[in-house]
């Protein structure tokens, strides 16, 4: 009888163990502090502007994250503004993470890096993204931006870039191509 209970309580030991060493993996936010033009420097998209709309959650592939998609209608830009609206991928897993969060309606100063994998823009906690009426010392740093219009663009190019849409446009053609060809032999063969 003394040795079922103490295969029982071995066998317990082992299950609550399973409990306590099968958590979610942990991460820790870190960020070095810099000024307005060292993020400047460092970030591949600055500009203000307007929060218009807050999308739904996306998880990147690349580094399993959770994302929040913002839309901002840009006002001024100082680098790597390609339409009037941009769309920013903001990590949606807490300040503990780096995330952070933006209120719709709201003007925003905005630093932000494109992953070449995907064409998207990033950005985090440690990118420091402020309100505008509290960025006037950045805003100050960063000297004039240029104003941005809708006419100042031709197409709104979201996430794709000019890779992605050239080899889209490559793949119709081939498809195109190859539906012409095989439409044509068919015909032939029936003749």
């Amino acid at each position: 009888m003394r040795k079922v209970v103490t295969v029982v309580l071995i066998l317990m030991v082992c299950a609550a163990s399973l409990f306590v060493w099968s958590g979610k993996r942990a991460y820790a936010c870190s960020c070095v502090n810099s000024t307005a033009k060292e993020r400047l420097e460092t970030h591949s998209a600055v500009f203000t502007g307007k929060v218009v709309d807050i999308g739904g959650n996306f998880i990147s592939i690349f580094n399993s994250q959770q994302y929040k998609t913002y839309t901002l209608d840009v006002d001024t830009a100082w680098k790597g503004v390609d339409a009037k609206r941009m769309k920013v991928l903001i990590s949606d897993m807490g300040e503990a993470v780096c995330g952070t969060t933006l209120e719709k309606d709201q003007l925003y100063l905005i630093f932000a890096s494109k992953d070449e994998r995907d064409g998207k823009l990033y950005s985090s906690l440690c990118s420091f993204n402020t309100r505008l009426e509290k960025a006037e010392d950045a805003a100050e740093i960063l000297g004039k931006g240029t104003s941005v219009s809708s006419d100042d663009f031709r197409f709104s190019s979201g996430y794709r870039s000019s890779w992605m849409i050239a080899f889209y446009a490559g793949g119709t053609i081939a498809l195109l191509g190859l539906a012409g060809g095989w439409l044509w032999r068919r015909k032939k063969r029936q003749v």
